[in-house]
């Protein structure tokens, strides 16, 4: 996990730097590098944490290299650039909550050209923020002229042996830690945050955003729940909601996989896919290789069951077990006795993938197969529900995995679900909310995203006006794949949003169709769907939203 959303976030920040300009014009202090002193920075008092240490470090005329990634530049469209010019104060602010026994970080990084906003930035997977990522989204965003600030939440990393940080001992949770990754550490972060601006600039920002996807979506979400004061503008994209039961969705194929003793090579799975695309892709009105109106596809992967596909070259039919693990995967979870746990994927989304949740290791004929789950959802029954790192969810029944499944919910819902439909302080406090979610997303379905929307509605008709969700075809999980929003974009939008009162109505994304053109789309306002209207299927102008 921590892996995939490294590559994401590079492909953003690194994007955003390249299509970056300040909306602000920033203004330079000479005076600025003198204050980047530990001793000078004298922070308030904090009514719930105390302060261990304030470290502040000078760095000017700093350059940036980001290490290669296979496919940026493809996406980039270009050579991956090197950021040089960089000049900021790199402060790190070190604190405790009281008879917790926490140690919390909160990284905040101030340019001596500053626009005079504040940029909060999620993180990933179990990473709730981490120097790695300060060192990668915080420092291209000095590009933009903002001051930013991460948490790194008390820990790092996933939890492992080496790294049981959920655990005081086996079968006593760290609950701390986890209230800390979970809700309040985002909070301190604002709070901190802003402290070390005042501190430094002799002045509070103007405006305050968050941005941040999958964990970071959550945590955006999280805040617009509890902490909407906060910030005016929120951005929390492919959100990590309803966190019990998208982890069950994680698990379940290779669940089905233990319970059918039967482990596909990706290629069989592949097979299925591109048979759902190649039925369901005209749907929308224009063949893109993309399935724009998931719902519509009734395609029947037992309808493929017999077909040839080819594995590495050699020729392999599809098995009816492969197209039980692929149904199972887009239905999603189920109880034991057939009842609904949560959201499966959407025919067309790419789950046999590396790093993905339904990945087997084949030998080079596709034989003797070995499952390579996902972690996250086995790190999450393991350490968190049975607070036991020797326990795994491999080859369970039925009834222990229903088991898990409902104790997870039933201790951890009110925690770290993140499923408050109630918004009103969000409304009252006037900050604004923004979720894009792909429709190939190949870790958290985006129905979770719909399902919570329409929940919202249900009970506050009026939230269009502060919380706007928008579905982008294809998307995967960040935006190497489909057509799907860019950081610069979707930030440019949420400013213009908080600060000029403009509504978006349209969600800007592009991406490259499987034959490499550039396409260009506006993303509808969530109920509503694109669909093709005539003209170069690659032109925003050829859809309109129905």
């Amino acid at each position: 996990m921590e892996l995939l959303f490294s590559v994401f976030i590079l492909t953003l920040s690194v994007y955003s730097v390249v299509q970056a300009a300040p909306w602000l014009p920033p203004r330079y202090d000479g005076g600025l590098p003198a204050r980047c002193s530990s001793t000078a920075l004298q922070l308030p008092t904090f009514n719930n944490l105390h302060v261990l240490n304030v470290d502040a470090r000078l760095f000017q005329n700093y350059t940036l290299g980001l290490p290669p990634i296979p496919g940026l530049e493809e996406v980039l469209g270009g050579a991956v650039p090197s950021i040089t010019g960089l000049n900021f104060c790199n402060v790190t602010v070190t604190y405790t909550h009281p008879g917790w026994n926490d140690s919390v970080n909160v990284n905040t990084f101030l340019p001596f050209e500053w626009n005079g906003r504040f940029l909060a930035n999620g993180g990933g997977g179990f990473v709730t923020g981490s120097p790695q990522t300060a060192m990668l989204t915080m420092l291209l965003g000095q590009t933009q002229a903002y001051a930013q600030s991460n948490t790194d939440g008390g820990h790092t990393g996933d939890p492992s042996p080496s790294n049981p940080w959920p655990l005081t001992s086996t079968g006593n949770l760290n609950w701390p830690l986890l209230v800390d990754f979970s809700s309040s550490a985002l909070h301190d972060m604002a709070v901190v945050g802003k402290a070390v601006i005042q501190t430094f600039y002799h002045t509070a920002p103007k405006y305050s955003y968050f941005y941040g996807g999958s964990t970071g979506g959550r945590q955006g979400h999280m805040l617009a729940q509890r902490y909407p004061e906060d910030f005016d503008g929120i951005v929390g994209h492919y959100p990590a909601i309803y966190w019990n039961r998208i982890l069950a969705s994680m698990a379940w194929p290779v669940f089905m996989m233990d319970r059918l003793s039967y482990y596909p090579p990706p290629c069989e799975l592949d097979a299925i896919t591109s048979a759902a695309i190649a039925e369901c892709d005209e749907q929308d009105g224009v063949k893109d290789g993309i399935i724009s109106h998931p719902s519509l596809c009734e395609f029947d992967p037992e309808s493929f069951v017999g077909k040839e596909a080819s594995c590495n070259g050699t020729s392999r039919t599809i098995s009816s077990e492969a197209a039980t693990i692929m149904r199972a995967a887009w239905e999603g979870p189920r109880s034991s006795t057939g009842e609904f746990q949560w959201y499966g994927y959407n025919p067309g989304t790419n789950i046999s993938a590396p790093g993905g949740i339904a990945y087997n290791i084949c030998d080079a004929q596709g034989n003797n197969c070995t499952p390579q789950p996902f972690s996250i959802p086995y790190q999450w029954a393991s350490y968190f529900v049975k607070k036991d790192p020797t326990y795994t969810l491999r080859n369970i029944s039925h009834e222990e995995w229903d088991e898990i499944v409902h104790n997870a919910v039933v201790e951890f819902e009110s925690i770290i679900e993140t499923n408050d439909v109630d918004l009103t302080k969000l409304r009252k406090s006037g900050t604004k909310l923004l979720n894009w979610h792909g429709t190939g997303d190949p870790l958290i379905p985006v129905n979770g995203s719909s399902h919570y929307y329409d929940r919202v509605l249900a009970q506050q008709p009026d939230a269009p006006g502060y919380y706007r969700l928008f579905i982008a075809p294809g998307a995967v999980h960040g935006f190497t794949e489909g057509i799907a929003p860019r950081m610069e974009s979707v930030l440019t939008q949420m400013v213009d949003w908080v600060e000029k009162g403009v509504t978006p109505e349209t969600l800007f994304a592009q991406g490259t169709s499987t034959e490499g053109v550039l396409m260009k789309r506006d993303l509808c306002l969530y109920p509503r769907v694109q669909h093709y209207t005539g003209g170069n299927f690659t032109s925003a102008s050829s859809y309109t939203c129905v």
